[in-house]
């Protein structure tokens, strides 16, 4: 992971010296930023650099972020491509690489929308959009106008699938346009109406609004995003970590940078903002070094707050080492000791042995397998909810008799951190009805309606005494009794009518920090 992050920070570092090696191409030939084009700048930039920061702010690797930070950083040079358009060779590929931008922004903003989790279309979706984008990057080589077809095509589209796979899951759309209202609110406040008083100052000027509807779809999609993602996460105050040695070694090299600038160039707008990229390229150099510091600390035992880097790293490795020592634990104590056995009874001479010890054996790697899978179920990206949850319940039946029948909508849709937290209620339910009440047949119910889940798990078993007082502890319940009083939720045990349990979870599906769950897994 550690190695993945530093390549990514390293190519980020990089985008940024070719984005200042290109304004400097610009200057050296008289090229020329015009008034007019100062907000488009100031809007490009801020593009790169939040794609930079949340590259930065991504040291677990969450693919829906990298897919954030490469969409932000794409439109970036698309723009700043665009405001050197008379110039033949670089009009040419700030119009090549349109086609890539809008994919990547269907590509994020469907990832975003259901974190990461399969949906009906999704395939095909991925596909088409795919597909059409690459007809019109080939096309460009053949016939400009063909190319402007199928990019018009490509984005019409997309843009009507888009419509198909939001009415489709409406009640996910639905859901997350509730649950993140107030940062729609400030959505519309920060960002449409300054729009709007943009426009209405300069809408009989052509050269201030061009490309200004563009700016308005990447910039809703930026702020939107920005403030849904980042709106409970706590932030950690950073400190100069690096030695006084290798800090003074950055500034004096940047220093130096600015110097060579200024003396180079009459400082132009062109050139205030190469200065400025260039106090970026900095920044990026010296964080990457703040990392690769942090990263070689093994144990942190200073009293003083670590820095961002460093408490990241920290929990990484805490979260890590708990990994480790737990399967390390099964396999090299556990798993290996039963295999040796198992080997071993095969040399014993009395037949009934033989089969004893190996069924014991046999239960007993499946119930460690089991308990692997207890501590955490693992769900399928390419499946859908309901899919990952019968593969739960088909490995409990790999190992029982049991009949499991599941009840689910094909459609139904449960938002981070519902999901597993449902799969490990269903999953203990479901094996404490097999063990312990000796049920033959088991029906799970799950339903996810008015942002309220139900989960139903009821047997034909021996059922148990509601008055005893221990009977959460007896069946393994407490647990799941704490956390959906955590989750302010209510369980009901009842006795079926013929025989049986009869257990009833409702919890409220709540979306507030759902996207801060779901980047942070």
């Amino acid at each position: 992971m550690n190695r993945k992050y530093m390549t990514k920070q390293v190519l980020m570092i990089l985008n940024q010296l070719a984005l200042i090696g290109f304004l400097c191409i610009m200057n050296a030939i008289g090229a020329a930023i015009p008034v007019e084009n100062i907000a488009h700048t100031g809007l490009l930039s801020l593009l790169f650099w939040d794609g930079y920061y949340i590259s930065y702010k991504n040291v677990k690797g969450n693919p829906a972020l990298s897919q954030f930070s490469i969409f932000l950083i794409l439109f970036g040079w698309y723009f700043v491509l665009s405001l050197f358009s008379r110039y033949t060779f670089i009009d040419a590929a700030s119009v090549l690489i349109l086609p890539i931008c809008v994919f990547q922004m269907l590509n994020f903003v469907q990832a975003f929308l259901f974190q990461g989790s399969n949906y009906k279309g999704r395939k095909m979706f991925l596909y088409g959009t795919a597909m059409l984008c690459l007809a019109a990057m080939f096309s460009f080589f053949a016939d400009r106008d063909a190319f402007y077809l199928l990019y018009y095509i490509q984005f019409l589209v997309s843009f009507v699938w888009c419509i198909v796979i939001s009415t489709i899951h409406y009640k996910r759309v639905w859901f997350v346009l509730r649950s993140q209202r107030k940062q729609i609110l400030f959505l519309l406040i920060f960002v449409l109406f300054p729009f709007i008083c943009y426009i209405t100052v300069f809408f009989r000027k052509e050269n201030y609004v061009e490309q200004m509807g563009l700016y308005l779809i990447v910039i809703i999609i930026f702020i939107g995003i920005h403030s849904i993602i980042f709106q409970a996460t706590r932030q950690k105050k950073l400190f100069f970590s690096l030695s006084w040695s290798t800090t003074i070694i950055v500034l004096l090299m940047f220093m130096a940078s600015f110097a060579i600038i200024v003396w180079l160039f009459a400082l132009p707008i062109l050139t205030a903002i190469t200065i400025i990229y260039l106090f970026v390229f900095w920044g990026l150099i010296y964080y990457l070094l703040l990392f690769w510091k942090a990263n070689k600390l093994e144990n942190n035992t200073s009293e003083a707050l670590p820095s961002f880097y460093e408490y990241t790293i920290i929990q990484l490795k805490h979260e890590e080492t708990l990994r480790k020592e737990f399967v390390n634990y099964l396999h090299d104590n556990i798993l290996q000791d039963i295999l040796s056995m198992k080997n071993l009874v095969h040399k014993s001479d009395q037949l009934e042995i033989q089969h004893l010890l190996e069924d014991t054996l046999q239960k007993l790697t499946s119930s460690i397998r089991s308990q692997m899978q207890t501590y955490r179920p693992k769900l399928l990206k390419d499946l859908t909810f309901k899919e990952n949850l019968q593969c739960v319940m088909d490995s409990i039946t790999n190992d029982s008799d049991t009949s499991i029948a599941l009840d689910c909508r094909d459609d139904i849709f449960l938002v981070e951190p519902y999901t597993m937290l449902i799969c490990r209620f269903a999953r203990e339910l479901v094996i404490n009805a097999i063990k312990h009440a000796y049920a033959a047949k088991i029906r799970v119910k799950l339903q996810q309606e008015n942002d309220i889940i139900t989960l139903q798990v009821s047997d034909n078993g021996n059922g148990f005494s509601l008055s005893s007082e221990n009977y959460f502890s007896h069946h393994g319940l407490s647990s799941i009794q704490e956390q959906v009083a955590f989750l302010h939720g209510k369980i009901t045990i009842r006795t079926n009518p013929e025989s049986g349990t009869n257990i009833c979870i409702l919890i409220p599906m709540k979306g507030d920090e759902s996207y801060e769950s779901f980047i942070s897994r």
